[in-house]
């Protein structure tokens, strides 16, 4: 690898700051692949055009290094310090770390940012000359007493990026009232360990609250996320602790009527702690104050429907409970046992989505075709279209369209869990839409209705319109593929 601080500073416009200059002379002694797969390159992103909007974001924003699909990690001065983005070869825009000195801990690590080609440490067969360049590289940051710097709040890149104002969001703002727990799910808690009591009575509470800024400052000293903006690929962003024992998700699109998104900015939506992974390093009691075998033998006297066993071809046993814990925030638990452990998470459980927002209002995509074929059957849950009783109503007499239901009703997509819980019909209808292991609703339709060009070069049906005269048409197709999906897997 070359550095050369005085071309580098000719290409970004700027000078490269000191303590990234000097980190950079002493990587040019290292080979590609010893400390990650990348190249040591300046990148003027003001100069570019790839990424949306970067007339605006590109003049505070400068690429240090590019990973093999061309994405490109850069330093955002937007905000002081200055974070380390990730600006992504399929449009992604996210935040890796808080400051340059941040990133190299992380790097250093092996942990704390998605960015496969770093974290060379986690891979089962690292070579020696990887082991000798990161103990090197470990050896560099404590000689130079390299510390992350304090800071106000993160910073969403995301959402600067998509045209919300350069600012860090200070954790812990909103102060909650206590949440309400179902009496259950209180029995349930009172024996557990306090960490895991903790992270599963704060599920369902958006990243801005105190008690969590509080529990993740604890577990994995620094905030959580405040906000993921309005990125193509970001819906959720991860945690970890470092000894392995409890991994949280926060998520900004939880597909469940009881919890719409929040907006803390033009673009930025605040995320919800959305769940809780538990590993087998975890040394607390999960259930009942108890652990291991004991704790599972109480879980099959006390839930006995609930709890499977499996034995697999190599002789091993696992056994899995699947169980509502809180009916009034729907959460779940599910745990699994093996001779390594138990393992799990809870979370808020969830639909799966059949078509986004987008396609979800496009008539030749099918949704609210879809919803129609379910309507008439009685196979569409009302209780997901409060609020919309007369449109239904309407669509039942064929008197309204399925595209005033997808227009009034999908904002946030179409979801398997917008019809009843019949045998077979959430999974066929998600299998249908995305075309896993069967059917296809798209192919269908443009066998029925030709096909054309679409937006994107994909061919796509041509169906613009949908009046009561091509119902039957299309439903005897949705009932064929309906009724032999149930043929070929019969519900258990």
């Amino acid at each position: 690898m070359e550095f050369n601080a005085a071309k580098w500073g000719d290409e970004i416009g700027r000078p490269v700051p000191a303590s990234m200059a000097s980190f950079f002379e002493w990587l040019t002694r290292f080979d590609y692949g010893d400390l990650g797969y990348f190249e040591l390159t300046p990148a003027n992103l003001a100069r570019s055009s790839g990424w949306d909007g970067m007339e605006r974001w590109g003049a505070t924003t400068w690429g240090f290094m590019r990973l093999p699909d061309g994405s490109v990690i850069a330093l955002c001065e937007a905000v002081e310090p200055p974070a380390v983005v990730y600006v992504g070869s399929e449009g992604e825009l996210k935040t890796l770390a808080e400051s340059f000195e941040e990133f190299l801990l992380y790097w250093a690590e092996g942990e704390g940012m998605d960015v496969s080609e770093l974290c060379v440490l986690e891979d089962d067969e690292i070579e020696d000359c990887q082991q000798k360049a990161f103990k090197a590289f470990k050896s560099w940051l404590t000689k130079n007493k390299i510390k992350a710097p304090a800071i106000s709040g993160p910073f969403d890149f995301s959402a600067y990026a998509d045209g919300d104002a350069p600012l860090r969001l200070v954790p812990g703002q909103k102060q909650n009232t206590a949440p309400i727990f179902s009496t259950s799910y209180l029995a349930l808690a009172k024996d557990m360990g306090p960490t895991w009591q903790a992270l599963c009575n704060a599920l369902g509470r958006t990243a801005d609250d105190a008690d969590i800024a509080g529990l993740t400052q604890q577990l994995f000293g620094k905030a959580p996320p405040q906000s993921i903006g309005n990125a193509k690929y970001d819906d959720t962003v991860g945690m970890y602790d470092k000894k392995g024992a409890f991994q949280l998700s926060f998520s900004r699109n939880v597909l469940n009527q009881k919890y719409p998104p929040v907006a803390i900015g033009k673009k930025a939506v605040c995320p919800y702690l959305s769940q809780v992974h538990v590993t087998e390093n975890c040394a607390e009691p999960l259930f009942f104050g108890l652990q291991g075998s004991a704790m599972w033998q109480e879980l099959e006297r006390r839930f006995p429907e609930n709890v499977e066993q499996v034995t697999g071809e190599d002789g091993q046993t696992e056994k899995s409970l699947t169980l509502l814990i809180d009916e009034l925030r729907d959460i779940e638990l599910v745990l699994w046992t093996t001779d390594e452990g138990t393992r799990g998470y809870a979370n808020i459980v969830e639909g799966r989505a059949l078509a986004s927002s987008v396609s979800a209002q496009e008539v030749h995509q099918g949704a609210g075709l879809f919803a129609q074929w379910a309507l008439e059957h009685g196979w569409l849950d009302r209780t997901m279209f409060v609020g919309h009783e007369a449109l239904l109503d309407a669509m039942a007499q064929r008197q309204a369209r399925p595209s005033q239901l997808a227009q009034a009703a999908f904002g946030r997509g179409m979801w398997d869990t917008h019809l009843l819980d019949i045998p077979g019909l959430r999974n066929f209808s998600h299998a249908y839409f995305h075309h896993i292991d069967w059917g296809w609703i798209t192919d269908d339709l443009k066998k029925l209705f030709g096909k054309r060009e679409g937006r994107y070069g994909h061919d796509e049906p041509v169906l613009d319109d949908d009046p009561p005269e091509i119902y039957d048409k299309v439903f005897s197709k949705f009932k064929q593929q309906f009724e032999a999906y149930k043929k070929a897997k019969p519900a258990p």
